[in-house]
């Protein structure tokens, strides 16, 4: 292939490097105001009064609102689709409070500096309720009137497959798992701009996951026309899921309607933090059952999850985790009981991965705890269970069709010296005492889009314009990870021209096509990428048409070739792209034009299998990682470079949320909210993480491809964990596994 598989730039990377991309905190509009928001202090309460006299006196105020003077139809922040049934518990602005950082009320005025200092004179009355910071406390009755909905929401259950009989040889083994909430730190914090017209049309910009959800969300709060309602998707300075769900854009939708002016709103990096969303902390309780010669048997899983203030997703995470228990390994027999619980503290939401990572760290170690109990190698454990190619997915009775899951791990031990390092770790160990080393594998599935739990589809639009070039209409919303440049590369290819010879505009509700999600799930590539093939195919066929009824030929005899194209039997008669375009449009009044609808109908297995190699500081709990391998089932790499920088980075955050990354609380119920106390791994605690792509070409995808920007995310905790554990023949599962609770699990070891 020409481009697919070779390595392009992304397509704004000079504008980014110069500083002149436009992000929408950078964005001006003539007459444009600014908001500051106020914030409950308190974790749960009611505001008994609300003073803003102050505020309104400062010279360039313009107006406050607050829940008195707004919108207060019930919402919930994962809308993303028409007519989604969704239990609705969030308000734009909350007179009761429900967490530190809850909205109460927000200043618009004509800077950014006057607002905040209006915010800062607005004088609130609380009167204070008994609140829970952990689902625990919430099922232990502490809170009891966070909602008319309940407190807690369950069960979520499920059983899939046949219980073997166990014949008295079962080796079963005992597990759990607490994951803390971590945020998704994307370098740009939340933003979003509106803008009310004299025409009664409300614009909203905002880095966002679908321009499609956010309007269907705001024309229902607002009781508006779905027409009345554009939203356009702006830069995104990076998501991991914390863009997928409406925080800010009901906000300044708002006060554009009332003010008629356009609004922009920013939040700070404490604000990004305490006042947006993270990913659900999560207690798992387990029993994995084993033959003595490992083949898993039965797996039962407890789940309770912290929705934290707002109920948002998590019912759907929750039971979203409970359908993924088979896109792995083969066993006959799994139980699932969730519980979501409401704790005040900050929303949970999406996250990279929609759960599987979550999923892959607790079974993962249910693994190696298996192949600890067993005496088996973990990588041979796994051999010994991994889904084949064609296996059925038991759920769902879906073909996960060339799943290489079985090559990853052998790849793997190949590449990461997997059997002379055990032997050099054992040496290590037995020679010091003060440093020990280990190694951790994890295999970590996950999906390609809705299809089968949803239908999904969606159309692309191409046409070639009067240069010759091809203009693309497809939905994207580009992370900032290069899906315009991989989506012109699949275009180029398919039509046999260059790369930037393509156009394609990001996600706008007045000029992209109609999308049926958005970019959730790892459909992006496979399922909008191979309707973008297809659009490319049909409009190669259009060209041809139209040259042969200009030149009175047969459209078998039409050949393209670039962006020229000729009869067999005229040769010497070759027509650029743009005469033709000419041609069609002064003679015979038509546009050169495509229009594909596409409907996923399969979903294959896709995952990584991920190698990590620790050295553990036994006097501090420090935890340095000297190796990191990364495989992946990709099916076919669209832009190489693209998806091995991809998986690095997900190597990384994996690392982080195993060993340092949590929002934590002071027992008052006033998080940590800043880069001090909220930990990400630096550039020296990092891992170097080298990555082999397994590529085979037999999918749906465009060219072949699967996913990759969320599955390369999803092994990436677990296989630094596994690493810990195998270094300090520990059970340690408390996520992260920080310097204090290293030290303090092996004092009670070498106290018991």
């Amino acid at each position: 292939m020409v481009h697919v598989g070779k390595s392009y730039p992304i397509h704004d990377a000079l504008g980014k490097a110069t500083g002149r991309t436009v992000y929408a905190g950078d964005m001006e509009l003539k007459g444009m105001l600014h908001m500051a928001v106020l914030f409950s202090k308190i974790p749960h309460g009611f505001v008994k009064k609300l003073d803003y006299s102050k505020a309104m006196e400062l010279p360039g105020v313009v107006d406050v609102l607050y829940y008195g003077n707004t919108c207060q139809k019930e919402y919930n922040r994962y809308h993303s689709q028409y007519r989604q049934d969704l239990i609705h518990t969030e308000r734009i602005f909350n007179q009761h409070v429900r967490f530190v950082g809850d909205r109460i009320a927000a200043v618009v005025a004509t800077t950014e500096e006057i607002a905040r200092k209006a915010v800062s004179l607005i004088e609130v009355e609380y009167e204070e309720y008994p609140f829970a910071l952990d689902a625990h406390e919430t099922l232990e009755g502490k809170i009891d009137n966070m909602d008319e909905h309940g407190s807690v929401f369950g069960p979520i259950a499920n059983e899939v497959g046949t219980r073997p009989e166990n014949d008295g040889t079962f080796v079963e083994v005992d597990t759990t798992t607490h994951i803390d909430r971590i945020n998704h730190m994307a370098m740009e914090t939340h933003a979003a701009v509106a803008e009310f017209d004299s025409q009664g049309e409300l614009t909203i910009y905002s880095p966002n996951q679908t321009v499609y959800g956010i309007r269907s969300f705001i024309a229902d709060l607002f009781d508006m026309d779905y027409n009345k309602v554009r939203v356009v998707k702006t830069t995104m300075g990076g998501s991991f899921g914390g863009k997928q769900e409406w925080v800010l854009e009901p906000l300044v939708a708002a006060a554009a309607l009332r003010v008629k002016r356009p609004v922009k709103l920013v939040y700070n990096r404490e604000e990004s933090i305490r006042s947006t969303y993270c990913r659900a902390p999560m207690y798992f309780k387990n029993k994995f059952t084993f033959t003595p010669d490992g083949k898993l048997q039965d797996v039962d899983c407890d789940l309770l999850l912290d929705a934290g203030a707002y109920l948002g997703n998590s019912i759907n995470y929750a039971r979203t985790l409970g359908s993924k228990f088979f896109r792995t390994y083969r066993y006959p027999h799994e139980t699932f009981h969730a519980q979501v619980a409401l704790t005040n503290t900050i929303v949970s939401g999406a996250f990279r991965g929609w759960s599987s990572p979550e999923f892959n760290i607790n079974f993962e170690h249910g693994m190696n705890m298996a192949a600890r109990k067993l005496g088996i190698d973990p990588i041979e454990l796994r051999l010994k269970n991994v889904i084949h190619e064609g296996d059925i997915e038991l759920s769902t009775g879906l073909n996960l069709g060339d799943f290489k899951g079985r090559q990853v791990l052998e790849l793997g031990r190949e590449k990461f010296d997997w059997e002379n390092r055990k032997k050099e770790i054992a040496e290590f160990n037995a020679q010091n005492k003060r440093y020990k080393r280990g190694m951790g594998v994890s295999l970590g599935g996950h999906v390609n889009g809705f299809y089968p739990a949803k239908p999904d589809y969606t159309r692309v639009d191409m046409c070639v314009t009067e240069s010759g070039t091809v203009r693309c209409g497809v939905t994207l919303h580009d992370h900032g990870c290069g899906t315009v440049t991989a989506f012109k590369m699949i275009a180029a290819e398919e039509l046999g021209i260059e790369v930037d010879q393509v156009r394609i505009q990001e996600g706008d509700t007045a000029v992209t096509p109609q999308d049926f999600v958005g970019c959730f799930s790892s459909r992006t590539t496979y399922v909008m990428g191979r309707a973008t093939q297809e659009c490319a195919k049909l409009l190669k066929e259009r060209i041809k048409e139209h040259f042969a009824v200009e030149r009175g030929c047969d459209v078998a005899d039409v050949v393209l070739d670039g962006m020229t194209v000729y009869s067999t039997k005229e040769p010497d008669v070759v027509y650029t792209w743009s005469d033709l375009v000419y041609a069609s449009q002064q003679r015979y009044q038509h546009e050169i034009f495509a229009s594909y609808e596409y409907v996923s109908k399969d979903n294959p297995g896709v995952c990584g299998g991920h190698f990590a190699y620790v050295e553990v500081d036994t006097y501090t709990g420090m935890v340095k990682i000297l190796d990191y391998l990364a495989v992946q089932d990709i099916g076919q790499a669209i832009n190489r470079e693209i998806c091995i920088a991809q998986t690095q980075g997900a190597s990384v955050m994996g690392a982080g949320a195993a060993l340092t990354e949590h929002v934590h609380y002071r027992p008052n119920g006033v998080p940590f909210a800043n880069l001090k106390d909220y930990h990400l791994l630096n550039s020296f605690e990092a891992p170097s993480v080298r990555v082999e792509l397994i590529e085979n070409h037999n999918t749906e995808g465009p060219f072949g491809a699967k996913t990759i920007g969320e599955v390369c995310h999803v092994p990436a905790s677990a296989a630094v964990v596994g690493a810990v554990n195998d270094a300090l023949q520990s059970d340690l599962n408390d996520l992260p596994l920080t310097p204090d609770k290293i030290t303090a699990y092996l004092k009670n070891r070498e106290e018991r």
